[in-house]
């Protein structure tokens, strides 16, 4: 078997006609028409067949066959139909021993099929080089057995011999079958003969025009990709989009194709329209499809990605992908959101980092208390990158709650790290300003309502 015979895995359902439509739509708006590389158009493979005709005008039969003959091979099909392929064999090769011509060509060219169906492939070549040496047949039958020998020798693995058998079959028609291009191009491709290849199953496709086959866009689609034409990828799996729309592979790949091409807009645009269609369903697809979100700016739509992963169980509420949540909703400004998620995270977690952000959060939103208390917990879990900016966080946090002793011991802690050492002393300092005026105050209070002492 070839090993660019199928590019993609996936399973082809049958959809309705008007989501064909609208797939097909859809796919049609990320790229441009298919390209070729150096494959005549159709008007010019019509007039070389119209020139090679004039040159060399088709073969005749030489000859007839007998009344007798034409009886004897009807029953002899007869019986290949039924699978009685050893009596048909025997028969057959008594006549080719008393026939000669145009009938003995017949006689070998159908022994060929009976040898083939039995997966007899060297019979098979051999008994059908022999007719096509008898130079008896018309020049369609004669040209059908010159490619069969081709397709065996290649399904035999004996690609030197196939791709010659292929070539000489070329140069006999006039009008090679697209059929033939697209065996010589597998042949070539197994041979790494990549850019030939190209060639060749380009000639097919025009040669097809619309009715075009899925499995050789396929082969298209692995040869650019070898070739590293990645433009002209995302060009063949839009149109493997419109054969087949519902097709997972097809649009992860064209999201790929089009993110390594820089075309960023488009590669979210075709992931977001798998995951509407219900093709995104794997956790890592999921990731994939919010950090693009994220990547370009749109954190809004990552948190929704990961929300709707989470509400159908395809992602695991771990750590991680709590975290990446709690992120997206951050960036996107929804701090209520972003709370609850970061909680969900830091609760899951055995390092103080997550409450530290939690904390964060949670002072965005004036939860002073709650930021406090996250703040503490994550200086009692450890693992932090920065046990200065914590402290000094907490610092801030017991400030805003008049909790002072709290409060200074946190700052103190913040200025012996060099990096929060001049915020921690301000901190401090207006720490101390505050406490002075309050104890200032409240001896002033205290004095306005003491009793007046009387003097004679």
């Amino acid at each position: 078997m070839l090993r660019f015979a199928l590019l993609a895995a996936g399973c082809l359902c049958a959809v309705p006609a008007h989501a064909q439509d609208e797939a097909q739509g859809e796919a049609a708006n990320l790229g441009g028409g298919l390209s070729f590389s150096g494959a005549p158009t159709m008007q010019e493979i019509i007039a070389q067949q119209r020139a090679c005709e004039q040159r060399k005008p088709p073969r005749k039969a030489a000859g007839a066959m007998t009344e007798t003959t034409y009886k004897r091979m009807e029953r002899i099909i007869d019986s290949i139909g039924k699978g009685q392929y050893g009596e048909a064999e025997q028969k057959l090769k008594e006549m080719s021993q008393k026939a000669d011509g145009y009938e003995k060509a017949i006689i070998l060219q159908t022994l060929g099929y009976v040898y083939a169906s039995q997966d007899r492939e060297g019979d098979a070549i051999r008994t059908f080089e022999e007719a096509i040496g008898l130079n008896a047949l018309p020049q369609q039958v004669h040209e059908t057995m010159m490619f069969s020998v081709a397709q065996l020798y290649v399904g035999d693995g004996k690609y030197d011999k196939g791709m010659q058998a292929l070539n000489a079959y070329l140069q006999e028609s006039c009008n090679p079958q697209a059929g033939a291009h697209v065996l010589l191009a597998n042949v070539q491709t197994e041979k790494k003969q990549y850019r030939e290849a190209l060639k060749q199953i380009d000639l097919a496709l025009v040669k097809t025009g619309k009715n075009v086959k899925e499995s050789w866009l396929q082969l298209k689609l692995a040869l650019h990709y070898e070739l590293k034409e990645y433009a002209r990828c995302a060009e063949v799996l839009v149109h493997l989009l419109g054969l087949a729309p519902m097709k997972q592979e097809y649009w992860k790949q064209l999201s790929g194709i089009l993110f390594e091409i820089k075309r960023d807009p488009e590669a979210l645009a075709t992931l977001a329209l798998a995951e509407r269609r219900g093709f995104i369903d794997d956790e890592n697809e999921i990731r994939n499809l919010s950090s693009m979100y994220m990547y370009l700016q749109i954190p809004l739509k990552a948190a929704q990605v990961l929300e709707r992963g989470f509400s159908a169980k395809q992602i695991d509420a771990n750590e991680k992908n709590l975290e990446a949540l709690a992120t997206a909703w951050l960036v996107a400004r929804e701090y209520e959101k972003a709370e609850v998620a970061m909680a969900k995270a830091a609760a899951a977690s055995n390092k103080g980092e997550l409450f530290k952000r939690l904390g964060q959060i949670q002072m965005e939103n004036e939860n002073w208390k709650g930021a406090l208390d996250s703040l503490q917990k994550a200086q009692q879990k450890g693992g932090l990158k920065s046990v200065g900016e914590t402290a000094f966080l907490a610092g801030v946090c017991a400030v805003q709650l008049k909790q002072w002793k709290t409060a200074e011991a946190s700052l103190r802690v913040a200025m012996q790290d060099e990096k929060t050492a001049k915020m921690a002393a301000e901190w401090l300092n207006h720490l101390q300003a505050e406490l002075a005026f309050q104890e200032a105050t409240e001896a002033q209070s205290y004095k306005d309502k003491a009793p007046e002492t009387k003097t004679n």
